[in-house]
């Protein structure tokens, strides 16, 4: 796609919510507060140089959302896009990279669709039923999670089942023949020893069309549907060891148009998709738990069947399986060492590559933390990637944050390297007619991120955060050239893309009823060329 003129974009969001505790920034949550994206392993918040967003299960349903993508958009540093209906496709972009640059996990499964332009995952059927908290991490995380992490994560986990067996059922109707319900089962057994939580969810609507209704011949809704199931389950076997399992099912039909004129609509154009997602793992802890392992195999599978006018238009299938494991060793508090090894194969079939392609790819990384006087941490990460077709790659990132508590301020830091190989379709794709798409002959993207920040805390019921970012991209991967021709319609762009702005975010909570919140992003994303790059 066409750069467009050189502008800036800026977006404002405030809101006033009742009965609401929502997190919207990352000074939001309580100091001592325990994420795991950033390091992997459970880290205390204040000790986290980067920038991370977190959503609890209250905060979901305080809002009473129901898609995961209405979530994201209230985060500072993220924008949202969707092509359509609900249902459509979406598309998720931290700090102006592409939605490639977006790492999607649910409960450490790696979801994204290599079968797609480039792979990412499309969170536009993912529902909030069963689902714990949100992790947003910002800012290049290529050392921990691979090439598809230069713009963040955004980490979804379940909770896991304990206690006597509790339940809910959930009923809603509205407005063009909208109905949508779910269910949710979750306890423990051999006193606790065993958990599961189970969760199903059904959205059905007739909807709205996304043309102009104003126009002529644009009566016709876009019909979508969602049935959801997934569940999470632990085993303790010992004091030492235990397993665990999780799953995710999402099959549907959605209707889209051809376009937004007159006489667009199309009562039988659309998808049928599914969507499968699976994991098992093994923790164990040595050492008097000084030392805790992770092996796990995961495995995830995306299908998508158009049709138009009763017949088959067109499929993809994407394909991942992964084997990982990821280690973290306590010489005290103040100094741990996270370390692991990962393998996965992504593959592809589609009406225009039947043969399909394939790619494996390894990566190797370790990362230290340190703290000092309880008041500064640093972190120093690297990681090696084996690719099939580009050989090894390294990366490396470096944070800080530093802690005040006799004025309730935290400054932080961080500089990392990120490396993106092209998309399975980037390199091989078929489409539409054109007989070369892709382009076998790119070279990956290499960046550098850098972002700097403060914290503040005032009075306990006031917290503001401002951070300044920028990535820099070389050999950016654009989409151009002349559809339909033998050329590729892919290639490297010399030189320096760069992504840079501000995010500012504040929460101001009186009491435990009423809260305050707004977020503020700034983001200027240009070409080598020094022109706007496409939707940032």
């Amino acid at each position: 796609m066409r750069s467009q003129k050189t502008q800036a974009f800026a977006c404002l969001l405030i809101s006033t919510t009742i009965l609401n505790t929502q997190v919207l920034a990352d000074e939001a949550v309580t100091r001592d507060e325990v994420v795991v994206t950033a390091t992997r392993t459970p880290t205390d918040i204040s000790r986290i140089g980067s920038s991370i967003s977190v959503v609890t299960r209250t905060d979901i349903e305080n809002q009473q959302t129901r898609f995961v993508i209405d979530i994201l958009q209230t985060t500072p540093g993220l924008s949202v896009s969707q092509y359509g209906a609900r249902g459509t496709d979406s598309h998720v972009r931290i700090r102006g990279m592409g939605t490639e640059g977006t790492l999607a996990l649910i409960d450490g499964i790696e979801v994204s669709d290599p079968s797609r332009s480039q792979t990412a995952f499309d969170f536009s059927q993912l529902l909030t039923g069963g689902i714990d908290r949100v992790e947003v991490l910002r800012g290049s995380q290529s050392v921990l999670y691979g090439g598809q992490a230069v713009g963040g994560v955004v980490n979804i986990m379940s909770k896991r089942g304990s206690g006597d067996l509790s339940g809910s059922v959930a009923l809603e109707a509205g407005r063009y023949s909208t109905f949508q319900g779910g269910i949710n089962l979750m306890g423990g057994a051999l006193e606790d020893r065993f958990g599961y939580n189970i969760d199903v969810q059904y959205v059905d609507t007739d909807g709205f069309s996304a043309a102009d209704s104003n126009l002529p011949g644009n009566s016709e809704g876009e019909k979508y549907n969602n049935l959801s199931a997934g569940g999470r389950l632990d085993f303790s076997a010992s004091e030492n060891v235990d397993f665990k399992g999780a799953f995710r099912y999402a099959e549907g039909t959605l209707n889209f148009d051809a376009c937004g004129g007159p006489f667009c609509d199309d009562s039988d154009r659309g998808d049928d998709y599914k969507q499968y997602s699976g994991r098992i793992s093994s923790e164990f802890r040595l050492f008097d738990d000084r030392f805790t392992g992770e092996i796990g195999a995961a495995y995830a599978r995306n299908e998508r069947d158009g049709f138009d006018n009763g017949a088959p238009s067109y499929y993809y299938v994407g394909e991942r399986q992964k084997y990982d494991f990821v280690g973290s060793f306590a010489i005290n508090p103040d100094n741990i060492l996270v370390f692991g090894a990962e393998a996965k194969k992504e593959e592809y079939v589609s009406d225009g590559t039947p043969l399909g392609a394939s790619i494996w790819t390894k990566g190797y990384f370790a990362l230290y933390q340190l703290t000092v006087f309880d008041a500064l941490s640093l972190s120093f990460g690297a990681r090696i990637e084996d690719h099939d077709n580009f050989g090894t790659f390294d990366t490396y990132r470096v944070t800080a944050a530093y802690n005040i508590d006799e004025t309730g301020t935290k400054l932080k830091g961080s500089y990392s390297t990120g490396f993106r190989a092209p998309s399975l379709f980037e390199l091989y794709g078929i489409c539409c007619g054109d007989p070369m798409l892709g382009n076998a002959n790119l070279e990956p993207e290499k960046s550098k991120s850098l972002d700097i920040g403060f914290e503040q805390s005032l009075f306990d019921s006031f917290r503001f955060e401002l951070t300044y970012f920028r990535i820099e991209t070389d050999n950016k991967i654009v989409y151009g050239g002349a559809f339909g021709t033998p050329d590729p319609n892919y290639f490297n762009v010399a030189g320096k893309s760069k992504s840079e702005g501000i995010e500012a975010g504040f929460v101001w909570q009186p009491t435990d009823y009423f809260s305050v919140n707004a977020a503020y992003t700034y983001n200027t994303v240009k070409s080598a060329a020094g022109t706007r790059l496409t939707y940032r």
